[in-house]
């Protein structure tokens, strides 16, 4: 033992070297990585022969001179050696338990043990008897009956109890092939129906005992009126009996597929009750555990069609003694404590990228946060672990809750929408009924998430969003932004919108300006003029009657504004000033004409109302529009592109095909949400290969290989109960790949700009402002009241300001990853660059001390190198 350090171990009872290891740093100092190498433990995997690994994580806690390592308890190492090591790379290896269909990983690179169902889950005093059935179940499968009304079953009471799951080797894994509910047993060779005929001669005729004979013609009835036999409801064990004796006198399963079909009896049993048979297939690639479902493989009867899967619900849950947070990307993302007693708050359940639009919602009692990126993770003491969806993420939610509501244990994870309901409401003089319609064309592909594993004193939320930025990278070979001289000031201009006129009395719709081509070029002058030298454009309503325009399979440049003369005059000038120029437009919101139009599952056309702000129902008064139908998704973009590249300009803005994404229940050309998700991309590479760059609305994850600057991506939460931090996951993430910006600073809903400036820096996140030339008046009373106050001369000093006081900074951190982002105190954090750069924000409204530093209300510090 080195003079250096006294070691303190503890030895397990089933002979295992301790799962904590303390070191006592003397006088001289320790690395960790030679304190690590002086304690090794060999773990004796299921052959004996033992894999040598490092007895604890690699994560470290120091403090006051004490270096403490965590690892598994010795319950979950027990727990390891009674399942089966199926395959291992260099860096995991995956065990299942072959009575109960759990599976384990286990890290090389530090030996923790991530379990897909707690080990302990039995001594739970919180869980009722179904709960502890959830807790050891991988597969949650909710089903919708004949009347609409959703059930569910769990793989642990409705397949593995009843050993209806097997369990097969796949190349890097295995699959594992549940079926759930009461499944019939196939004896083939038992008909379920026989001619009377041929019943008594092939059949009773062949059977010489006399008991026999009457035992078997018992099991079947006599249809009179049809002159056949029809097999009774049988258990299991009388069919495999009967079975038997048809095998004794040579009746096989051939004819009795024949007399079923001689009969009109289908090939398939009856259906009794909800089955379901679901696979579930485990894979290793390098440092990550690839769990998927196949859609196509999915099995269910007509009459209970599955509604939700959920896969793998309490893999890596922490127990109610465990220190962490729980990560979800509501938004910018979100932290939910461990542990943090919320009970009275619901459980998180948020869809990806939002609400499918083609879902007819009546009422609408909250907003939230769109959730762009299809992530989430969880760090439970010194270990973390990140799933990301990458099949089926249109069709994902991200499920969380805390312990203490139903067992003791913090969850989170993904779960999978199978098969769209809605309810179709038949009227017949006062009476009403409800009927549920079901859409037609479930997902065909996989069900997929990924799992990558962190250990250290780094775990956290920033090693999170390191570890989705880099499988981004791999995934779509993402270059980092080039160093340029400023970064750029973003800027929305507002060009023409219809606003209702009269001629004679005659009302009528009348396209007006805004901001017209002339006056956008005066106020990028007026900018460059106040030292706003580096600027990009987002021009909104530059066509086909403005703002909200028609089809844009068509290209028409708005007359009012200059028509296309003045748009051609505008881009010559913003060329010869290197001002990017980025025309905006909507492929999925039709805001005129609905022959082209998705449909709602009751068959009406999806037309989009606003929501009353008071009563939180539809306001059918107020139309906004309709969602285009993906499948005619294709021949608008083709058209786009024809017109669009006549105007010789490169840059495009899309308003939607980043933002949102729908079905359309058609019943002539049904598309589910994840296929129109596949359509949507494919309209979004074309347009990326016409235009060369593209400014992207919103930013969700498919479109992110295809962006260069994103604007309107989240700087907050939806601040729902249970969570109880917002962090910015999004910014974290993609910063020094793309240009970002949040809200206009105008637009934003914080009564203060210069919180919108910290959160720029923050974020390093660019300065974007929303602005038009006309009066504000110009908008009042008509359908655009939401731009009341953006004339740019009541902007223009404070935007201007503000990118004199943060441009410098924002430029040096632009290209540069953020590595650590932390919160030092209530309404204090403080962001680390990759450069060593560092910005400590306080959004305080009184000074604070933090670091030894002294921050004047709503100010920041910048330091490092």
């Amino acid at each position: 033992m080195s003079s250096k350090m006294k070691i303190s171990l503890g030895i397990l009872s089933a002979g295992l070297v301790a799962c904590s290891l303390i070191v006592i740093y003397s006088h001289q100092s320790v690395s960790m990585a030679e304190a690590q190498s002086q304690v090794k433990s060999v773990l004796p995997d299921k052959s004996g022969k033992g894999n040598p690994v490092t007895a604890a994580s690699t994560e470290v806690r120091a403090a006051s001179g004490m270096v403490a390592v965590s690892s598994n308890t010795a319950e979950e190492q027990r727990a390891l050696q009674a399942m089966e090591l199926i395959t291992q790379n260099e860096i995991l290896m995956l065990y299942v338990k072959r009575e109960t269909a759990e599976v384990a990983v286990k890290d090389k690179r530090d030996g923790y043990i991530w379990f897909s169902n707690p080990v302990d889950r039995e001594k739970d005093p919180k869980a009722s008897p179904l709960y502890k059935s959830e807790l050891s179940s991988q597969l949650l499968v909710t089903y919708y009956n004949e009347k609409g009304q959703l059930n569910t079953l769990n793989s642990y009471d409705d397949s593995v109890k009843k050993k209806q799951f097997k369990i097969s080797s796949v190349d890097k894994g295995i699959k594992i092939v549940y079926q759930l509910g009461n499944i019939p047993k196939d004896y083939g060779n038992i008909p379920k129906v026989i001619g009377k005929q041929r019943f008594e001669e092939r059949i009773l005729g062949k059977l010489t005992d006399k008991d026999t004979r009457e035992d078997v013609a018992f099991k079947f009835r006599l249809d009179e009126q049809k002159q056949v036999y029809e097999v009774r409801k049988l258990q299991d064990f009388v069919a495999e009996e009967l079975s038997k004796k048809l095998e004794a006198i040579g009746y096989t399963n051939e004819e009795a597929a024949k007399d079923n079909k001689d009969n009109g009896a289908g090939s398939s049993a009856q259906e009794e009750g909800p089955r379901f048979t679901v696979p579930l297939e485990y894979t290793l690639d390098g440092e990550h555990l690839v769990v998927k479902t196949a859609g196509k493989e999915l099995q269910y009867t007509n009459a209970y069609p599955i509604a939700m899967l959920q896969l793998l619900k309490y893999f890596g849950a922490a127990d109610d003694k465990k220190d962490g947070y729980i990560l979800v990307p509501d938004g910018s993302g979100a932290l939910i404590h461990l542990n943090n007693n919320k009970k009275n708050a619901e459980a998180y359940n948020l869809p990806v990228y939002g609400s499918d639009g083609t879902y007819d919602v009546k009422e609408k009692i909250q907003t939230n946060e769109i959730t762009r990126l299809p992530v989430f993770g969880i760090k439970q003491n010194d270990h973390a672990m990140l799933g990301m969806i990458e099949g089926g993420d249109a069709m994902a939610t991200i499920t969380a809750d805390i312990s203490g509501r139903n067992d003791s244990y913090n969850t989170v994870g993904g779960k999978f929408r199978v098969m769209d309901m809605d309810f179709y409401t038949l009227t017949s003089g006062t009476k009403k009924s409800s009927v549920p319609m079901f859409g037609q064309k479930p997902f065909q592909g996989d069900y997929q998430i990924r799992y990558d594993f962190l250990s250290g004193p780094s775990s956290n939320y920033t090693a999170m969003a390191g570890k989705y930025r880099e499988y981004l990278v791999n995934k779509y070979a993402l270059k980092k932004l080039e160093p340029a001289k400023a970064s750029p000031f973003l800027l929305e201009v507002e060009g023409a919108f219809q606003k209702q006129a009269s001629f004679v009395g005659v009302p009528y719709q009348s396209t007006e300006a805004l901001t017209t081509f002339d006056e956008t070029q005066s106020m990028l002058t007026a900018l460059k003029e106040k030292g706003v030298k580096d600027i990009g454009l987002r021009y909104v309503g530059w066509f086909n009657d403005g703002i909200r325009h028609t089809s844009p399979s068509n290209v028409e440049v708005v007359g009012e504004l200059g028509g296309k003369k003045g748009f051609r005059k505008l881009a010559d000038y913003m060329s010869k000033e290197n001002i990017p120029l980025f025309p905006d437009v909507a492929f999925l919101e039709k805001y005129k004409g609905a022959s082209d139009a998705a449909s709602f599952l009751d068959r009406q056309k999806a037309k989009i109302y606003k929501y009353d702000p008071v009563m939180y129902v539809k306001d059918t008064s107020k139309f906004s529009h309709y969602l285009l139908s993906p499948s005619a998704l294709a021949k608008t973009v083709d058209g786009f592109v024809s017109d669009y590249a006549k105007l010789g300009l490169t840059g495009l803005s899309l308003r939607d095909l980043g933002n949102e994404v729908n079905s359309d229940f058609s019943p002539d050309h049904p598309i589910n949400r994840q296929d129109a998700l596949n359509i949507a991309v494919g309209g979004t590479d074309m347009l990326k290969r016409q235009a060369n760059k593209l400014m992207v609305n919103g930013g969700n994850a498919y479109s992110l290989p295809y962006a260069n600057i994103i604007v309107n991506a989240p700087t907050k939460s939806s601040r729902l109960n249970l969570t109880d931090e917002d962090v910015p996951f999004y910014q974290i993430a993609l910063h020094g790949f793309y240009d970002l910006a949040g809200e206009p600073f105008n637009m934003q809903s914080v009564t203060d700009s210069r919180d919108s400036l910290l959160k720029a820096l923050e974020t390093g996140s660019n300065i974007y402002y929303q602005w038009y030339y006309s009066d504000s008046s110009a908008v009042k009373d008509s359908d655009y009241n939401e731009l009341y106050a953006l004339h740019y001369g009541d902007w223009l000093d404070q935007a201007a300001g503000f990118y004199k006081e943060a441009g410098t900074v924002l430029n040096e951190v632009r290209s540069y990853v953020i590595t650590d982002h932390r919160k030092l105190a209530e309404g204090v954090v403080q962001t680390t660059f990759e450069n060593g750069k560092k910005i400590i924000i306080n959004y305080n409204s009184a000074a604070v001390q933090v670091n030894d530093k002294q921050l004047e209300a709503k100010s920041y510090w910048v330091g490092g190198e």
